[in-house]
C-alpha cells in the first residue's frame, strides 16, 4: 500500500497521473478566492503532488507554470476548466496552450468544462430553486 492510501487520501483515476483545475483568471485577487479556496479542498483529498491551480490569464500561476513545476515522473495530465461551458477560450487558446506545452514524454488532455457535467448543473438548479424560495 502506498505513503497516500495509508494517509487515507484518494488516488486520481488511473488515467492521469495529475489534475490541473484551470480558472480564467482576473487581476483581483478577491476574484481567486473561491478557486484557492476549491483547489485547497481538492489537494486535501488527492493530495498537492496530485493537483494544482492554474490560470489561464491575467494572474498566476499559468498554466505554464503548473506544468514546469510537475515532477518528472508525470506523465498524463488532465486539465479540468473551472468554466460554465464551452467558449472561445476552451475552442481556441487553451487548446493552443496546451498544444505548446505538449511534450513527448508529456500528454496533457483538456477536459469538458465543470459547467457540461450533469452534478455541477443539478446544484445549480437547486442554487436557483433556493435563491427564488422553491427548495
Amino acid at each position: 500500500m502506498g505513503d497516500q492510501e495509508t494517509l487515507g487520501i484518494k488516488m486520481l483515476r488511473k488515467e492521469y497521473d495529475h489534475i490541473i483545475l484551470l480558472a480564467h483568471g482576473s487581476p483581483d485577487p478577491l476574484w481567486k478566492q473561491p478557486f484557492e479556496s476549491l483547489y485547497s479542498e481538492v489537494s486535501q483529498t488527492y493530495g498537492v503532488a496530485n493537483s494544482s491551480l492554474a490560470y489561464m490569464e491575467l494572474t498566476s500561476p499559468t498554466l505554464e507554470d503548473a506544468i514546469a513545476s510537475l515532477n518528472s515522473d508525470v506523465k498524463k495530465v488532465a486539465v479540468l476548466p473551472l468554466f460554465l461551458a464551452v467558449g472561445r477560450h476552451l475552442r481556441h487558446d487553451v487548446p493552443e496552450q496546451i498544444k505548446a506545452l505538449q511534450r513527448s514524454d508529456l500528454k496533457i488532455e483538456l477536459l469538458p468544462p465543470i459547467g457540461e457535467d450533469a452534478l455541477v448543473k443539478n446544484a445549480m438548479q437547486v442554487a436557483i430553486a433556493h435563491h427564488l424560495g422553491k427548495a
